[in-house]
């Protein structure tokens, strides 16, 4: 039987294992019946996307990535069109998309996933032409993934700080937004575009989002009051936010937003400078993942 190649690309900021351990791990469960594997350690930003299209070149079939969200979706920006299929380790601190996709958080047991080859196809979306596997957002949203990368240790509880911060001298913004052959206008505290259904943590943002139903879901979150707070983590915890009357939601297939001021977005978690006139779209059937 021929082996399949498989590259793991490696992230050692988003996880504790040095690279002795995890190659370790891989061998430990990795079923070397099926497969031929190699180990490439990412060095700085973009090396992911970089490593991923080499794979692509070499011959690879499956490219997985190995750290968080941010990993994830620079990998999924190397694999562009080719034919490769991604699995995931999640390493990261959210690790949003391998919650959506019921992924096993502990990496041993994602390593073994790996020796099933069972495969979902999921949709992936762009933003001005930047692809995203999970979440992009605007407004406060994209504060919050600006502060937090800042942060030397990170984790839930760094991140739910940052949040409590950040959301009291936070105002809200306006928003124009055309989808579905209609225009309005909304002031906002944040704008969601989801491809899946959550930031990380449980954090569920857009409770009917899937990865593979050929929509986006639009998230409008308005300002709430202070009191409120508590009950609106509450409900992101519990997958309930639609029920919040803060929160207005929509489908399409893409979506162009004008916004006055804010000069980021958060793709997947990362922080990235964007201007103020954005186009969202979903491509569908894009990637094929292990699951």
């Amino acid at each position: 039987m021929k082996k399949h190649k498989i590259c793991f690309i490696y992230n050692p900021i988003s996880g504790t294992r040095k690279s002795g351990r995890f190659d370790e791990l891989i061998r430990h469960n990795l079923d070397l019946d099926k497969f031929d594997y190699a180990i490439k350690e990412t060095k700085s930003p973009k090396d992911a996307t970089r490593l991923a299209s080499v794979a692509a070149q070499e011959g690879f079939d499956i490219v997985v990535a190995s750290g968080g969200d941010g990993t994830i979706n620079e990998v999924v920006q190397g694999i562009g069109n080719s034919p490769l299929m991604l699995g995931i380790i999640p390493m990261g601190s959210g690790n949003g998309l391998a919650r959506h996709l019921e992924i096993p958080l502990e990496a041993d047991k994602a390593v073994k996933v790996l020796n099933k080859m069972n495969t979902r196809t999921i949709d992936i979306a762009t933003i001005n032409g930047y692809p995203f596997a999970s979440i992009a957002g605007l407004g406060f949203d994209a504060r919050v993934a600006n502060k937090y990368r800042k942060l030397k240790k990170r984790g839930f509880y760094g991140y739910f700080r940052v949040v409590t911060r950040e959301f009291f001298s936070y105002r809200e913004r306006e928003y124009t937004l055309t989808f579905n052959d209609q225009k309005i206008t909304r002031k906002a505290l944040l704008l969601s575009i989801a491809n899946s259904n959550q930031f990380g943590y449980n954090t569920v943002i857009a409770p009917t989002a899937r990865v593979d139903d050929g929509l986006l879901d639009i998230v409008i979150v308005k300002k709430f009051p202070v009191g409120e707070l508590p009950r609106m983590i509450g409900l992101l915890f519990t997958g309930k936010i639609d029920q919040s009357p803060y929160i207005e939601s929509f489908k399409t297939k893409e979506i162009f937003v004008v916004r006055k001021r804010g000069k980021r977005v958060n793709i997947d978690g990362e922080a990235i400078k964007m201007g103020n006139e954005i186009f969202i779209r979903i491509q569908l059937a894009a990637i094929k993942v292990i699951v």
